[in-house]
C-alpha cells in the first residue's frame, strides 16, 4: 500500500444522490493539501469546499468509498 493510500480524509460534498444534497466521500491525501476539485475513492470527481458543522452531521457517508477503504486496509 502506498503512502497516498494510507492517508485519506472524509469530506461532505455536493452529491444529488442524497436527499440532503451532500454526501461524505473519502479522498486520498490530506485535506490541507487538497485543491478545488478531487476524485473520491468511488472514482467520482467533486468540487471541494469547506462544509458547515451541520453538513458533517446531516450528510450520509458514501458506502462505495467505505467499501473501497475497507478493501485497501484488508
Amino acid at each position: 500500500m502506498t503512502q497516498a493510500c494510507q492517508r485519506y480524509y472524509w469530506l461532505p460534498v455536493v452529491d444529488e444522490s442524497s436527499s440532503y444534497g451532500l454526501v461524505r466521500h473519502a479522498f486520498a491525501g490530506r485535506y490541507i493539501d487538497a485543491g478545488a476539485n478531487g476524485e473520491s475513492f468511488c472514482a467520482k470527481n467533486f468540487a471541494l469546499a469547506k462544509p458547515s458543522e451541520v453538513d458533517w452531521i446531516q450528510a450520509p457517508s458514501c458506502q462505495d468509498c467505505n467499501s473501497m477503504l475497507k478493501e485497501l486496509k484488508g
